[in-house]
């Protein structure tokens, strides 16, 4: 006949085994319901690279502003205001912090050139269906432009885009004399000094 000593260690070891199960049984659930951790977000210093060269307090005076190129009624629109007047007089993070919001509410479809760029997109059903509806015709209303994207341009002329500024244009279109030379072949179009570009301008390239 056991001891009571021994049986009360059984009943102890018992007690043991049933909470030890109780608490997987519960994690289980848990851990399942939590499913994978989310993706990434958007990578905002290669959006930002590609839309102003990485430049958070530019305005080129084309209408957009800042590292991400924010016109000022999406500034509004998101809560802007609280940080500054316009996109390129707020802080990196205080453009990101509006950036998120639009992401949130529109996917990337604000950056549509630009977001191509980065490894990881949204790929919430609001983003995919924005995609996919867009891919017919990507230039029907995009409301920004790529730095890197070519343009209408011919042998010797360029017609300027949204996010555009003279300094890339005379490097992506390897003007002989830079960025000077190429204020100088337009001078008669920009009328009121090189930082005022505007989309729709066509430039000389060459002399």
């Amino acid at each position: 006949m056991p001891s009571p000593l021994a049986k009360r260690s059984v009943e102890t070891l018992l007690s043991v085994l049933l909470v030890m199960l109780s608490v997987l049984g519960a994690a289980g659930p848990s851990a399942a319901a939590a499913g994978p951790p989310g993706s990434p977000g958007p990578d905002w210093e290669r959006i930002a690279a590609c839309e102003s060269n990485g430049r958070w307090h530019i305005n080129t005076g084309n209408g957009y502003h800042g590292g991400l190129q924010i016109d000022p009624a999406t500034w509004r629109a998101y809560g802007g205001r609280r940080y500054a007047p316009r996109a390129d007089l707020a802080t990196r993070d205080e453009q990101i912090a509006i950036g998120e919001r639009i992401v949130r509410d529109r996917g990337l479809s604000a950056w549509p050139n630009c977001a191509r760029t980065t490894d990881s997109g949204d790929s919430t059903p609001r983003a995919m269906a924005q995609t996919s509806s867009a891919a017919p015709a990507p230039q029907a209303a995009p409301r920004t432009r790529s730095l890197t994207s070519p343009g209408h341009t011919t042998a010797r002329t360029y017609v300027v885009q949204p996010g555009d500024c003279l300094s890339v244009i005379a490097e992506r279109a390897h003007t002989p004399g830079g960025t000077t030379s190429l204020y100088d072949l337009n001078k008669d179009t920009l009328d009121q000094g090189p930082d005022h570009i505007y989309p729709g301008q066509r430039l000389r390239l060459r002399a």
